[in-house]
């Protein structure tokens, strides 16, 4: 049986990538950018504005935070892609 750890209705990612972030933690990513891409490294900031939401990653990278579907594992509850 195929099991997925989601995040609940209560949390976000943004509040996982902030904490990953303070603590300087490595990252893993998958996210939406026509079509599924990974990224493993760093955050370097968490840029936030009244449209979007962005990390800017230690390549140098930026992605839109409503993009990703999963952080270290934790999927998104409306991802069903396999």
């Amino acid at each position: 049986m195929d099991t997925r750890i989601t995040i609940s209705d209560k949390q976000s990612f943004f509040q996982i990538l902030e904490q990953l972030h303070k603590e300087q933690q490595k990252v893993s990513l998958l996210y939406d950018n026509n079509g599924l891409t990974r990224y493993e490294g760093m955050i370097r900031s968490i840029l936030t504005g009244p449209s979007k939401s962005c990390l800017m990653l230690q390549d140098g990278s930026e992605i839109v935070i409503s993009s990703i579907i999963a952080v270290n594992g934790i999927f998104a509850p409306d991802y069903t892609e396999c």
